[in-house]
C-alpha cells in the first residue's frame, strides 16, 4: 500500500557524512517502492530540482539557512590563539549542555518545531534523522502541538547518543532531552546494538529497533585491482582525539619509515576541520611521500579510489555506544580491512598485511546492509506503531 512518508534531517545529498547517507538512501529506496516521500531540510544554496526528479521525491525546507561544505575546496581553519582555547574550554560544557549539537546550530530545533507544528499534511510515517539532535527536539515538541500530521509512526533515528556521549561533555540534562524525546516517539532506531543499554533506560526494548545503515549496492563502482608496487593503504572518514584517535598507528608507521620500509598511506578526511587535521598534521613531514593526504570526496568516488588499495585501515571506536558505518564502504570495495582501536594496535599484524597476509582480515556480511532490506524494516513500523 502507498504510504506517505516524510524524513525529517539536517544532513542530506550532497553532504558527506554517515547521517546524509543514510536519509539520502531511504529516500530513494522508499520512492523507488513507489510511496509519496518528502525530505524536510533545511535551506541551502542547492538546487535540488534535477535530483528530486531523478528520484522521484520531493523537498521541503525549514526557515533555516545552512552552507553546502564542498568536498572539492579544503580550507585549513586558523589556529586558535591561547586565549580563545582557554575561552572555548571555559563554555564548553555550558554551550553543549544549551545546545547540544553545537552552537553553529543553536536554534535549529525551534525551526523546525514551527514548521512541523503546521503542517497540514497527512503522514503514515515520519522519519526524523539525527545528528544533529535538534531534529528529534524539534519533532518531538511539534508532536505535542500538532497531533493530526502523523498517523501511524514516529520514528526517531539515531546514528550516535545524546546521552552518554563519549565526544560531548558530561551534562545531565542530555538525560532528560533524550528522555523527552522517546515519550514522543513511538520507536527509536539504532545502527548497532551495541547503543542498546543506552536507550533501553527510555524506551522498552520491543520499540527500540537495530537498523543498520543501507545502500544501493548497484551504484557500486569498482576498480580492477591490481597489486600496488609498494604496500598501499588507506583510512576514509574523521578522527576524534578521545575516540578515533590514530597517533598510535602513525607512530609505528613512523617507526617502520626510519627502518627503511616502504609503503604508501592514503588519507580520505575533513581537511578543513583543525580539530581533526591537529591530529596527523605532525606526521605529514615526518612521514613525507609515505602519507598523502586527501579532502573528503563523495562517497561513490571514495569507494572506487578504496578499491585500488592493496588493504584498508578500520580504526574502532573506543566507545560500547558507537560503530564507525565505514565498514559498509569498505566491505563493498572487496579490499581486505585491517581493524583494531586506539589502545589494541598489532605492529606484526600490519606487518602481515604488508605482506599480504590477510589471514587477519575483518570480515564484512553486506546482506543487511542492502538498502531494500534497510527500508523493508522501517516501512514495516509504518504498518501500527505500539504506543
Amino acid at each position: 500500500m502507498r504510504k506517505k512518508i516524510l524524513i525529517n534531517t539536517y544532513y542530506f545529498y550532497p553532504d558527506i557524512t554517515p547521517r546524509a547517507f543514510r536519509a539520502f538512501e531511504l529516500a530513494k529506496e522508499f520512492a523507488r517502492q513507489g510511496h509519496d516521500v518528502t525530505v524536510l531540510l533545511p535551506k541551502s544554496d542547492y538546487d535540488y530540482r534535477d535530483v528530486c526528479q531523478k528520484y522521484n521525491f520531493s523537498v521541503d525546507f525549514v526557515a533555516y539557512s545552512k552552507a553546502i561544505e564542498s568536498a572539492n575546496t579544503p580550507a585549513m581553519a586558523a589556529e586558535p590563539t591561547i586565549v580563545k582555547k582557554i575561552l572555548r574550554y571555559a563554555l564548553r560544557i555550558p554551550t553543549y549542555c544549551l545546545f547540544p549539537s553545537g552552537r553553529s546550530l543553536k536554534f535549529y530545533f525551534y525551526a523546525v518545531y514551527r514548521k512541523l507544528k503546521k503542517e497540514q499534511q497527512a503522514y503514515d510515517m515520519v522519519l526524523s534523522i539525527a545528528f544533529p539532535f535538534d531534529t528529534h527536539i524539534g519533532a518531538a515538541m511539534a508532536f505535542g502541538a500538532n497531533k493530526q500530521f502523523v498517523s501511524t509512526a514516529k520514528i526517531a533515528d539515531y546514528g550516535d547518543p545524546l546521552y552518554k556521549n563519549p565526544t560531548l561533555p558530561a551534562c545531565p540534562l542530555y538525560f532528560w532531552i533524550d528522555r523527552f524525546i522517546a515519550s514522543r516517539f513511538d520507536y527509536i532506531t539504532i545502527p548497532t546494538e551495541k547503543a542498546l543499554s543506552v536507550y533501553s533506560s527510555f524506551k522498552s526494548e520491543e520499540q527500540i529497533k537495530i537498523i543498520p545503515q543501507g545502500f544501493d549496492f548497484s551504484e557500486i563502482r569498482k576498480s580492477n585491482y591490481q597489486k600496488n608496487a609498494v604496500p598501499t593503504f588507506a583510512y576514509a572518514g574523521t578522527f576524534y582525539e578521545d575516540i578515533r584517535n590514530p597517533t598510535v598507528l602513525l607512530e609505528n608507521l613512523y617507526k617502520l619509515h626510519q627502518k627503511g620500509m616502504d609503503f604508501r598511506f592514503m588519507i580520505y578526511t575533513k581537511t578543513g576541520n583543525p580539530n581533526n587535521m591537529k591530529l596527523i598534521n605532525n606526521y605529514i613531514s615526518l612521514l613525507g611521500d609515505k602519507l598523502v593526504i586527501h579532502n573528503m570526496i563523495p562517497r561513490e568516488d571514495a569507494i572506487y579510489e578504496l578499491s585500488k588499495m592493496d588493504f584498508l585501515i578500520n580504526l574502532e571506536n573506543l566507545s560500547e555506544s558507537q560503530a564507525p558505518s565505514k565498514l559498509i564502504d569498505y566491505g563493498l570495495t572487496g579490499r581486505p580491512i585491517y581493524s583494531f582501536d586506539q589502545l589494541n594496535f598489532s605492529e606484526e599484524t600490519l606487518i602481515k598485511f604488508f605482506n599480504a597476509d590477510y589471514t587477519l582480515a575483518t570480515a564484512t556480511d553486506l546482506e543487511p546492509f542492502d538498502i531494500k532490506n534497510v527500508a523493508d524494516h522501517f516501512l514495516k513500523m509504518s504498518t501500527g506503531a505500539k504506543k
